[in-house]
Order: structure tokens, then C-alpha cells, then sequence
């Protein structure tokens, strides 16, 4: 119940997050009490998973260990599975629940080659960090490590602090640029 409360309170929509992301609320757990658990699935399968507190912590995402994952999550794309022409890049996944289908999250703003690659593979690349200096530096980044390769990148800013906060009209609008209202 309180994972929900949490979930309305950053206007998601809980139902449509479960049934789209497969998220579950974690109660009273030693490790991860008070935690929406957020699967990371690549070709329909679960491979790793992390999650995010409900309440105010400093910890606010605790992601599995390399002994609980079957693939590293630093080398996945949270919502890839959801992603085909035209992808929105950003850090974390409740950016990518704001986004929806098209967007794929790096679990943070430092990336992996492994990461890299896989955002390779998709023609139009568009990038939409948080809007803090450090953020708009590791976006520019990217944006050079994937200017070798074949399609287009483009970086991105929202009005907003950063995606998850988008309101609704920029929302459109983000998603009618880059092609995923299409």
C-alpha cells in the first residue's frame, strides 16, 4: 500500500507500472525493506533487478550483487525490451516510466561499453539527462563515444530537473520529437 501511495505521489500510475515493468513492493526485508523492486529484463528474460527506496534515504537505489544477477546490470539497457527505431537515454528507471516504451535507462549517468554498444544499434539516439553540470558532462560523453558509430545522437534537455518530473505538455512534446507517439 505504501509503495502505491509513493507511486501517485510522483503521478505514476502503479497499476500501469506493475503491469508494464513488472515492479513489486518489498516490505519488511532485512537488506531491502521499504523498496519498490524493479526487475531488469533483456529478450523477455529477468537478468538482474534493483530498487528503489520509498521513503528519504541516502541510498536510494540498492541494485543487485554480482551473484544475484545472471548478466551485470551496468551492461543492460533498462527498457530495451521496449525500445526499436528511435531511443530516449537517461539515467534511471523511473526516467524511463515518465518516458515510457522508447526509453532506456544506464542505471545512473556513468555507462559501460557494453552499454554503449547496445545503444549502437538503434539508428536515432537521443539523450536527456538530468539537468545538473555533472549530468550534461557524462551526456556530452556519450554523445562523442557514440559519434563513431552509424545513425544519429542528439543531447536533450527538459525544462524540468530531470525527466521523471517532465510535465505532461513536455512529455508530448519530448516523445513527438524524437518519434514515439508515431
Amino acid at each position: 500500500r505504501l509503495h502505491r501511495l509513493y507511486l501517485r505521489g510522483r503521478h505514476y500510475n502503479p497499476d500501469e507500472l506493475a503491469k508494464t515493468w513488472e515492479l513489486e513492493g518489498i516490505g519488511m526485508a532485512s537488506r531491502l525493506a521499504w523498496r519498490i523492486y524493479i526487475p531488469v529484463i533483456v529478450n523477455g528474460e529477468r537478468v538482474s533487478w534493483t530498487t528503489r527506496a520509498i521513503g528519504n534515504t541516502s541510498m536510494r537505489y540498492i541494485s543487485a550483487k554480482e551473484d544475484e544477477e545472471r548478466l551485470p546490470h551496468k551492461h543492460c539497457l533498462y527498457g530495451v525490451d521496449y525500445a526499436c527505431h528511435s531511443v530516449v537515454i537517461v539515467e534511471g528507471p523511473a526516467d524511463v516510466w515518465r518516458i515510457g516504451p522508447g526509453a532506456v535507462a544506464l542505471f545512473g549517468t556513468a555507462y559501460t561499453t557494453a552499454q554503449v554498444k547496445a545503444l549502437a544499434r538503434f539508428p536515432f539516439r537521443f539523450i536527456l539527462f538530468d539537468n545538473e553540470v555533472r549530468a550534461q558532462e557524462q551526456a556530452h560523453k556519450l554523445a562523442d563515444d557514440l559519434g563513431c558509430f552509424p545513425g544519429r545522437t542528439t543531447i536533450l534537455q527538459c525544462r524540468a530537473k530531470d525527466p521523471g518530473c517532465m510535465k505532461d505538455r513536455e512529455l508530448k512534446e519530448l516523445r513527438d520529437y524524437v518519434g514515439l507517439n508515431a
